[in-house]
């Protein structure tokens, strides 16, 4: 019975323990890499309801934009259509590629997954995970990244057509995410 009651205490613990490491995340749009019009940053923000004083940790951004998030600046450089190799093709209509640096501006290593930190909605609120290419990709976005070092990569997803898609960047383990509002019509070919 006292074996019991240790392994219960020991589980509360491990409990505590794990769920202390959870939290929220500190986000903040980087000002100095936006290259956009500042008047259009500020209507997609107002549009989904995401303001500078707004405490939901939830930042509306656009392609070429980047957030720092935890001490990592994450950047969506650019957004694309790929057709793929001889042996890809779409389950839904076409492959969108996203273009992503990382650069880790904190005292500590970082750590950079493309499934368990991305994923690409549509306009009909449709999540999709990253799929694999055999080509037309650089690069992937995964891996440890240490203080005060940048990782580059690309995500496939195959999508099917759609006026407009959001990619939500967070941590699992923290609440609080970035969203870039990718138009089709900034879709690189």
């Amino acid at each position: 019975m006292k074996k019991m009651y240790g392994l219960m205490a020991l589980a509360m613990v491990f409990m505590m323990l794990f769920l202390g490491a959870c939290g929220e995340s500190d986000i903040e749009k980087d000002v100095s890499a936006a290259n956009n019009e500042e008047g259009s940053n500020s209507n997609n923000a107002a549009k989904n309801g995401d303001t500078e004083d707004d405490s939901d940790s939830t930042e509306s951004l656009n392609v070429g934009e980047a957030v720092n998030f935890n001490g990592v600046k994450i950047t969506l450089n650019e957004a694309r259509i790929e057709p793929g190799g001889e042996f890809d093709t779409p389950e839904n209509d076409q492959f969108i590629v996203v273009n992503l640096t990382a650069e880790n501006n904190s005292d500590e290593e970082a750590t950079m997954s493309s499934i368990m930190n991305v994923e690409l909605y549509d306009d009909e609120g449709y999540s999709y995970s990253t799929t694999i290419l055999t080509e037309g990709t650089k690069g992937q976005f995964d891996g440890a990244i240490p203080a005060g070092k940048k990782l580059r990569g690309e995500i496939p997803f195959d999508v099917p057509e759609a006026e407009s898609y959001e990619l939500h960047f967070s941590d699992p383990f923290q609440s609080g995410k970035a969203i870039w509002v990718i138009n089709s019509e900034d879709l690189a070919q």
